[in-house]
């Protein structure tokens, strides 16, 4: 095994939010999962193992490291024993495409002390005990280091590292917490209504994760999936570009029944099936003086439906776990 080297990241120009449809033809598969787009990020922690496939094929990939072969050998590659980020190359040998993984490699939650500051930056207290007693609601291992120069960092197609930031006024470096898997329902959600007709070059990221500490101070419960990195509220921006969710139903207003609308196209694309393990939360808000509308999706793997001043009727929802 090899451990996997740092290697100088070049950075992307400022994103002009055309909708990018690349995808592999043959898709990759990283720690078991399935990932279909030629630029993608991966979050682990350090000295973690590093497995990448082919979907469905036999055939091992070209590996490189800032142009240098790697030799994988019998087993996995390791990630750094240090937190940051390096681009790992991944060649198909049959159709010579060439995805680009953008390996993460987390700083230790360890290194929070004990008031809930992590280098200046004030995280705050995770819960002490997980709800229901479940796994996904321990507190995270480690956190992605967001510098000013890595905000507009690529992560998929479609989505940068900075739209993921907790909302806190803070200085650089931010921290933050971030799952793979809502990456990919994001870019699932986004490619879907394209294909619909519904012409949306980018999804607008109202608030991705949030500090315990942030999450206090709004007001929201303790139990948020975004303090996980599991959840984004969300809305579309494109025509006029104003700041507040489009007029998605065409009833010439902008208020909650746009939100609703779009709830109902990706209520729609759990019900065919299209988010599998990524299944989750959905949630409708309507607007007020400090947003305007958004839809609430998460990937908690359990299917959970709501809306604010009334449960919907497709499941009753403990909105402690919003």
């Amino acid at each position: 095994m090899k451990a996997l080297l740092f290697g100088l990241l070049l950075l992307l120009p400022a994103a002009t939010w055309a909708w990018d449809d690349g995808r592999l033809s043959m898709p990759l598969r990283v720690n078991g999962l399935t990932i279909p787009y030629p630029v993608f990020s991966i979050f682990i922690m350090p000295g973690s193992n590093i497995l990448v496939e082919f979907d469905n094929s036999a055939q091992r990939p070209l590996l490189r490291q800032d142009g240098a072969a790697l030799e994988p050998g019998d087993g996995p590659l390791v990630a750094p024993a240090v937190h940051g980020h390096s681009v790992l190359e991944v060649e198909n040998r049959e159709t010579g495409e060439i995805a680009r993984l953008k390996v993460f490699t987390l700083l230790p939650a360890t290194r929070v002390d004990a008031s809930g500051i992590l280098n200046g930056y004030r995280i705050g207290a995770y819960p002490v005990t997980p709800l229901r007693g479940e796994a996904i609601y321990l507190p995270p291992e480690g956190f992605v280091e967001l510098t000013q120069e890595l905000a507009e960092l690529q992560l998929s197609p479609n989505f940068r590292l900075g739209q993921f930031a907790a909302k806190q006024a803070s200085d650089y470096p931010k921290y933050l917490v971030l799952r793979a898997s809502l990456l990919l329902k994001l870019e699932n959600i986004l490619r879907a209504l394209n294909a619909a007709g519904h012409r949306t070059p980018r999804l607008e990221i109202m608030s991705g994760y949030r500090t315990p500490f942030y999450n206090k101070a709004i007001g929201n419960v303790a139990y948020s999936r975004h303090l996980w990195g599991g959840a984004a509220d969300l809305y579309i921006d494109v025509d006029p570009e104003d700041g507040i969710m489009d007029d998605l139903n065409g009833d010439g207003v902008f208020d909650r029944a746009d939100a609703q609308w779009l709830a109902e196209f990706i209520n729609g694309m759990s019900q065919r099936g299209a988010f599998g393990r990524r299944i989750g939360g959905l949630g409708v808000y309507g607007g007020n003086s400090a947003h305007g509308p958004f839809v609430h999706v998460d990937v908690r793997g359990t299917r959970a439906r709501w809306c604010p001043g009334g449960v919907s009727s497709e499941a009753a929802l403990s909105f402690a776990a919003l």
